[in-house]
């Protein structure tokens, strides 16, 4: 068994075996616009039904894409749906999507590091 050294220890504990520091990355875009109540209730809908809707859908496929390609297919299957979701809030509710603006995109990197 490899012994690490306590230096070692500190920087995975801190960086890679964060779970902390892994959430709070994936939730600071929805942070930044939910000032309002408006706003939080329109990233949290969208961020729901992506996360919801991605997770089924590759849940479903995931023994069918090929270990090489897997992490491409789930941004492809996310963006996917942070696109309908942008489509819809742009069609049903355009002053809340005007006032999300390019967080509604970024949602993709939420389901990535949150999925993670």
């Amino acid at each position: 068994m490899r012994t690490t050294t306590p230096t070692e220890d500190f920087v995975r504990g801190i960086w890679k075996e964060n779970p902390v520091l892994i959430q709070m990355l994936g939730l600071c875009p929805a942070l930044a616009v939910t000032n309002t109540l408006k706003n939080a209730l329109a990233m949290s809908a969208a961020t729901f039904f992506v996360l919801t809707c991605s997770s089924v859908l590759i849940s479903s496929v995931k023994s069918l894409i090929p270990k090489e390609v897997r992490i491409s297919s789930y941004i492809l299957v996310i963006a996917t749906f942070v696109t309908l979701a942008d489509m819809l809030l742009q069609a049903y509710a355009p002053v809340q999507h005007k006032e999300l603006g390019a967080f509604i995109a970024l949602i993709v990197v939420n389901c990535m590091i949150l999925g993670r």
